[in-house]
């Protein structure tokens, strides 16, 4: 008995044992990968100016005239003679689209996803982008709403995310067009396109979204969902802010040639699991602060000092969930299915046409209020780098 014990904590310790580092890159190098981060992130004023330094970054290359000719630009139409189709577009639409009129830049996601647009089918022009994907393995409000940590499998099984939800502006503004969309995530039709995408062993029962800007500004176009979508609370965690290519691509090249790996094909991070974007970016820094102990502590505290200082950023986002109008998903998802699921009194009220005709009352009432005091908005609003440079595109929307 004592033997294995033994056995067992000394495959621990060498399981915890690391590879002893090597010094290769030269002081020179070093200092001045060193200086070029703490350059990025001192010229930051905000968090606002991060996002828009990584957005503008985003939107190079993108022929914009290309895509915006798909959106919608009736502003003279109304809601009541609206009607709408969802479709599954590939990411060579959907990305670039997306890109240039969401405020936050767009960033890749592993896992399961589907990506569409939502077409008003009276002009055949796009009014909205979502992306349903994998949410998170663990985060505090769904924890609180189950009452306990929800298991991996029954995540995958039961839950996706809303995220991506964004409408083009100004259908957004003018038509509550964000509540639309945010009515589509929760609806049957998209539980249905899962499952047909995914095969009998999704059955998704709860979905989830997070605002942009929830400690930024007060109210989310999530509010005023209910029945179909509630507040749960606010999530409270650290937003890396990675810097933009032009800084970082010569540094995780170079990192990369010296400390890849043959079998990760080049990457210092095993590119599989999860994040591996920042997993990377935390192993070049690691590694970066590895020679600075070598070569200088003083320099080497400092730059430890102004890593968790200046590249991450504390953020809340008010967190909102929909049960899809099942009466018991706590139950069903806490005893791992076998409980299966009943549908409620509002489970009806979750087919498609019915959140459309919810929508389209509010819509209209707003439409004629924007129209009766002169404010319904006419321009396409997208970013462009000389809006960004011009700051003369709102962040906060």
């Amino acid at each position: 008995m004592y033997t294995k014990i033994r056995n067992y904590i000394k495959k621990r310790k060498m399981a915890k044992t690391k590879e002893p580092f090597v010094v290769k890159l030269s002081k020179e190098e070093t200092y001045n990968m060193v200086d070029r981060l703490i350059g990025f992130y001192k010229d930051l004023d905000s968090i606002q100016d991060y996002f828009l330094e990584r957005k503008k970054e985003k939107i190079v290359g993108i022929e914009h005239d290309k895509h915006t000719k798909d959106m919608f630009m009736e502003y003279g139409m109304e809601p009541k003679d609206m009607n709408f189709e969802i479709e599954v577009i590939e990411g060579k639409v959907f990305n670039p689209s997306t890109q240039i009129i969401t405020s936050l830049p767009l960033e890749s996601q592993i896992g399961r996803q589907i990506t569409m647009g939502v077409k008003e089918t009276n002009t055949d022009k796009y009014v909205g982008f979502i992306r349903m994907a994998s949410p998170v393995l663990a985060i505090k409000p769904r924890n609180d709403y189950f009452g306990e940590k929800v298991i991996a499998t029954q995540v995958n099984r039961s839950m996706i995310n809303g995220a991506i939800i964004v409408p083009v502006q100004p259908f957004g503004y003018n038509y509550l067009g964000g509540k639309l969309l945010a009515l589509i995530c929760c609806s049957h039709t998209i539980k249905n396109m899962l499952r047909e995408k995914y095969g009998e062993k999704i059955e998704t029962c709860y979905m989830e979204t997070t605002s942009l800007y929830g400690d930024l500004k007060g109210v989310s176009q999530y509010d005023g969902l209910k029945p179909f979508m509630r507040y749960q609370s606010m999530t409270e965690s650290d937003v890396f802010l990675f810097p933009t290519e032009e800084v970082y691509n010569p540094i995780r090249g170079r990192v990369r040639e010296l400390y890849g790996k043959e079998e990760w094909n080049g990457n210092t991070v095993d590119p599989k699991p999860s994040g591996p974007k920042m997993r990377e970016f935390n192993k070049a820094i690691s590694i970066i602060k590895n020679h600075l102990r070598e070569y200088d502590m003083e320099r080497y505290q400092t730059f430890h000092d102004f890593t968790k200082s200046h590249m991450k950023a504390k953020t809340k986002k008010r967190y909102y969930y929909s049960t899809f109008g099942y009466d018991n998903v706590r139950e069903h998802v806490n005893s791992q299915g076998e409980i299966p699921l009943k549908e409620g009194q509002n489970y009806h009220k979750h087919e498609l046409g019915n959140m459309i005709e919810w929508w389209r009352k509010k819509a209209q009432k707003r439409y004629e209020k924007l129209k009766s005091e002169n404010r319904v908005r006419t321009e396409l609003e997208i970013y462009t780098k000389e809006k960004i440079d011009n700051k003369s595109i709102d962040m906060v929307r």
